[in-house]
């Protein structure tokens, strides 16, 4: 039963579209979506295509070992989302290596499928290489994290969550250069109080990260300073969170560097690459509602950007609707940003002044199957004994 309980708790660490059951051991999800978006050409304003085809894996190898692992595959592109392998301790402490989540403020915005502009500036759902401590101690949990680089290389933008760039930030930036660098280097540490009652749940607590960021032309090493305070409620039907995140990058550039280009950083994520300020504060919020259960939740998230080396302010506004029937789950969500290149087709980066106004809308349809189970393989176990 321990593994179990690992799992499940492994498993709330997603987004609801990526949340297995924890007698699930092997299975696909695929995925697709109906998109509006108001800045493209005319005649491919509206699609509808396929997304991404994921893998997912995860196992007990023995009463106190458990591993997990998911793979996806994109049209031109694939990469790992995680993979990793664990250890109970003892019913208070777990320790991970691997692919593993960086703890870092929430795990990601409550309920929506489009994620927040602390997600695409790489402060929430990261998977990067190192490891990890949890230890929960009543209603106090506490995470150190050791991580030696970042998933994948620098150079390569096929990536899910945020991560430096070594590359140009995209074609179309005027801004353009590359700036080689890449992360090294980062300590994590996270603390939180997560009382509950009856009908209630509190999670709040405060974040802190510190790593290098070395530069490939120059061989010198820059740093990175992030922390964050983050507060969350379940009260019945009704989810909220907040959290307010500050970080400064330093970047070691060669002299031939213009101001400009230290104020802004090189990141990718979705094969993408753009720009976010080397220092700034984010602001997220959300909240949401289940009107049947869980099979039917509106919900709206909102983020923003601004300060240090910000040229202008950065907004998302996210708003829709998720639904859960039977193997399906489905988004209805409509986005309005600000100067947000991951929505926009004319903002280089998030902090820049591209007095852009955009709008999409999207309807994602999931579709998860678990080919093998926890029960099957106890099947097959008992059979050859």
């Amino acid at each position: 039963m321990g593994i179990l309980c690992i799992t499940a708790n492994l498993n709330a660490q997603h987004k609801r579209s990526d949340i297995i059951k924890q007698t699930d051991r092997f299975g696909f999800t695929a995925m697709s979506l109906l998109n509006y978006s108001d800045w493209g050409p005319e005649k491919n304003k509206t699609s509808l295509k396929f997304d991404s085809f994921r893998l997912w894996a995860q196992t007990d190898l023995s009463e106190t070992v458990f591993a997990s692992i998911q793979y996806r595959l994109y049209e031109g592109w694939r990469t790992s989302s995680y993979m990793y392998i664990g250890w109970n301790v003892n019913k208070n402490n777990t320790l991970k290596i691997g692919q593993i989540l960086v703890p870092f403020g929430f795990e990601y915005q409550v309920w929506d499928d489009w994620g927040n502009i602390a997600y695409y500036m790489g402060f929430q759902d990261d998977y990067d290489y190192g490891v990890g401590w949890h230890g929960k101690f009543g209603i106090y949990h506490f995470h150190v994290y050791y991580f030696m680089n970042q998933q994948l290389s620098s150079s390569s933008s096929q990536r899910l969550d945020a991560d430096i760039y070594s590359g140009d930030a995209g074609p179309d930036n005027l801004f353009k250069y590359t700036k080689k660098n890449q992360e090294k280097n980062q300590l994590n540490f996270m603390f939180e109080v997560k009382p509950s009652g009856e009908n209630w749940h509190i999670n709040t607590g405060i974040s802190f990260m510190a790593g290098q960021l070395y530069n490939q032309t120059t061989e010198k090493y820059g740093s990175r300073f992030a922390g964050a305070a983050h507060f969350g409620a379940d009260i019945k039907n009704f989810h909220f969170t907040f959290q307010e995140t500050i970080y400064n990058f330093t970047q070691q550039l060669p002299d031939t560097a213009t101001q400009d280009m230290k104020d802004f950083i090189n990141i990718s994520s979705w094969n993408f690459a753009y720009e976010m300020p080397s220092s700034a504060a984010i602001l997220t919020a959300a909240a949401a509602y289940d009107i049947i259960g869980q099979k039917l939740s509106p919900y709206i998230s909102y983020s923003y950007v601004s300060g240090g080396t910000s040229h202008a302010a950065s907004q998302l506004l996210v708003g829709g609707v998720s639904t859960i029937w039977r193997l399906f789950q489905i988004y209805g969500e409509v986005h309005y940003g600000v100067n947000d290149p991951q929505l926009s087709g004319k903002a280089s980066g998030y902090g820049r002044d591209a007095n852009a106004y955009d709008l999409g809308f999207q309807i994602r349809f999931y579709y998860t199957m678990a080919i093998v189970n926890k029960s099957i393989i106890e099947r097959i176990r008992n059979k050859d004994n």
